[in-house]
């Protein structure tokens, strides 16, 4: 449930946080638009009028509806096909331009330690099923890509649970290779090991289940998605370690996608949702970067991340929650995050499918 909505102004405030790349990121980028979309459709709308004052003449010469109809098809055919080629090369060309700034975006936020974390669009707070509120900002409200943060919504029990879980199989972290596996690589430097959640054990307040249905529920309370737990994917406990300033090769996770995020039809059964709950936060480095959206979150011992990344029309985003962990210097950075998926259930479990969400066995087929 939500109480105390106290709405910001979103649009200044986020875009006035992150320095001047970052504004001419969200706002110079966005202020272009809707002057080049005017006068497409105005131009257009010229064109539908003399169709239209075209299949009237016909209709009142002819009587004939049909044909009236064909004589405006034709008429509007050529300048409408113009004018949405004219408009999607417009949205490439923004969506260029943004993909440019987020590089530099990118290297200009991990660096600066005393950059805070985004301010939010709105606030209100969550009360979860046992009554606690967790203070809630909202980064990124879009219909197909959501950011949230959380406060105070993992605690010390359910973190030290988590991390004991995980000692005794943490490994070097992987990511997926594109064919269907996963290989080990440099844009990833941190150990892991997922904890499986013990849901037989829920009803005995276990503190892995009881953290595991407060995200369940929240993510469903902000997305509406109404994701059931067999078949999931475990906890995976993460783990980096700061070894500096002058580290060379500091842990980190560079810029990538927890899910799709192509901008094209969701395939079955795969990521649609990340909760990422901070344990342990560094004293530099570390911080969750959205570079795409000019999102930045530090993180706080004991609070969490949110992000969604599937739309109302069944289509993924398009980049807009691709994130990266910046480096760890100083300190270490504990987290536990849970990806969330649609379409796997007992009988059809996240592990059935690859890393292409191709079920293991159909490749051939």
């Amino acid at each position: 449930m939500e109480i105390e909505v106290e709405d910001s102004d979103s649009d200044s405030d986020n875009n006035s946080n992150n320095s001047d790349s970052n504004n001419s990121n969200s706002n110079n980028s966005n202020s272009q638009v809707p002057e080049a979309e005017t006068a497409s459709t105005s131009s257009l709308e010229v064109v539908l009028s003399d169709c239209h004052q075209r299949a009237l003449r016909t209709l009142s010469a002819t009587q004939d509806v049909l044909r009236a109809i064909d004589d405006y098809t034709r008429c509007a055919r050529p300048s409408l096909t113009s004018t949405i080629e004219s408009l999607h090369s417009q949205i490439r060309d923004q969506q260029d331009l943004r993909l440019s700034l987020a590089e530099p975006y990118e290297d200009y936020t991990c660096a600066d330690f005393d950059l805070p974390t985004t301010p939010p669009r709105s606030t209100h707070t969550y009360l979860d099923r046992d009554g606690l509120p967790h203070a809630v900002g909202v980064l990124l409200d879009r219909d197909d890509a959501k950011i949230h943060y959380l406060s105070d919504f993992i605690s010390p029990d359910e973190c030290a649970a988590i991390e004991a879980a995980a000692a005794p199989t943490l490994h070097q972290a992987t990511v997926a290779d594109g064919a269907g596996g996963s290989h080990l690589q440099k844009s990833r430097k941190a150990l892991q090991a997922g904890v499986r959640v013990p849901w037989e054990r829920e009803r005995d307040d276990d503190p892995i289940a009881r953290v595991a249905r407060r995200l369940y529920d929240y993510v469903n309370h902000a997305t509406g998605y109404d994701i059931q737990t067999p078949g999931q994917e475990d906890l995976m406990s993460i783990q980096y370690t700061g070894r500096g300033l002058d580290d060379p090769a500091p842990d980190r996770y560079k810029p990538h996608c927890d899910g799709q995020c192509d901008g094209l039809a969701f395939q079955n059964a795969g990521r649609v949702a990340t909760v990422v709950m901070y344990c342990e936060a560094p004293e530099k480095g570390g911080a969750t970067n959205f570079r795409n959206v000019g999102v930045h979150v530090v993180p706080k011992k004991g609070d969490a991340a949110f992000f969604s990344y599937l739309g109302s029309d069944g289509r993924v985003d398009d980049r807009m929650t691709e994130h990266s962990c910046c480096p760890v210097l100083v300190g270490e950075k504990k987290i536990a995050v849970q990806w969330l998926r649609l379409g796997v259930d007992e009988e059809n479990p996240w592990n059935s499918f690859n890393t292409l969400n191709v079920k293991i066995g159909s490749e051939e087929e």
